[in-house]
């Protein structure tokens, strides 16, 4: 059985079909009649980004439909898809969003679904690249355009020890707060739409008429100091819930937001790494995961 996998965030949708991969972004819109999601949407009137996790588990199939169009699959397949770690833990019990979108998600090729916790997937494909597992525990961030999802993991153990969803977060935040106050001058309007957002982050210029105004190093700076600011604020969230067992020697970073952090972190006590093509880094430990269930 095939797997294909296809990582839904409020940003895009990542898939990876055997070597092949690709990413749908996370907007749609009507145009009276059909439904339009991803780069089409945007060329509509009226498009939007999912925005909730009522949203995201209801335009799922939407989304896998297209991914498993670009893909190209054939055979039967085995479908990877996540979900939120808070929200993951809290409905994967019987009636819960988890065993309905698996449900929703089965038919035609797709033989079987596997829901797996968002996060997860980046830890996964960190530790697999690993000669030997860190005896240490390892802090995964997976940055999303509105949702920050951190999982405290220990390789020793074989368990997460803390994890949690932080909603209103994320790239969405960063480019509010930290970066544009850096651009003021460069943004007369001095407000963006989630979209407008999205794409500025997405190519690093502003252009206004036949001027365009590279903030690539903006973008950067902004996205250095929001992850110091995260950091701290995990920090604290560790301490009120786990004590003395929240201390990590290394802290991965993957997801969308991750991936404007080009140049890396500054040197720090406690090593940080922004992962290969961080945007996959979920899908990919999904795909291990999938495997590893011997379909």
């Amino acid at each position: 059985m095939n797997v294909l996998v296809c990582d839904l965030g409020f940003s895009s949708a990542k898939w990876i079909y055997g070597e092949r991969k690709g990413r749908i972004i996370s907007a749609f819109s009507y145009n009276g009649e059909n439904l339009l999601i991803g780069e089409d949407s945007l060329m509509s009137s009226g498009s939007s980004y999912l925005k909730t996790m009522e949203e995201l588990v209801r335009y799922y199939p939407v989304f896998v439909e297209q991914c498993l169009k670009q893909a190209g699959c054939d055979g039967d397949i085995l479908l990877a898809v996540g979900l939120p770690y808070s929200y993951w833990q809290e409905q994967h019990k019987p009636g819960g969003a988890v065993p309905v979108l698996a449900k929703s998600l089965t038919g035609g090729a797709i033989k079987e679904v596997a829901v797996f916790p968002q996060g997860l997937g980046g830890l996964r494909d960190y530790l697999d690249g690993l000669p030997e597992r860190p005896t240490g525990n390892v802090l995964g961030i997976d940055i999303g355009f509105n949702t920050i999802i951190f999982t405290l993991f220990s390789p020793h153990k074989k368990q997460i020890i803390h994890g949690k969803t932080l909603n209103k977060r994320g790239v969405h935040q960063m480019a509010t707060s930290f970066l544009l106050p850096r651009i003021k001058d460069l943004a007369p309007s001095g407000t963006f739409t989630p979209v407008e957002i999205a794409f500025l982050i997405e190519k690093g210029y502003l252009q206004y008429g036949f001027e365009r105004h590279d903030v690539t190093r903006e973008i950067q700076e902004a996205g250095v100091a929001y992850i110091e600011h995260i950091i701290r604020d995990i920090q604290g969230e560790l301490q009120a819930h786990v004590g003395m067992h929240a201390d990590f020697d290394r802290v991965l970073l993957f997801g969308g937001g991750a991936a404007f952090l080009k140049n890396g972190l500054p040197a720090r006590n406690i090593e940080v790494i922004v992962l290969p093509e961080p945007e996959y880094a979920n899908a990919r430990g999904f795909q291990t995961l999938a495997f590893a269930k011997g379909v």
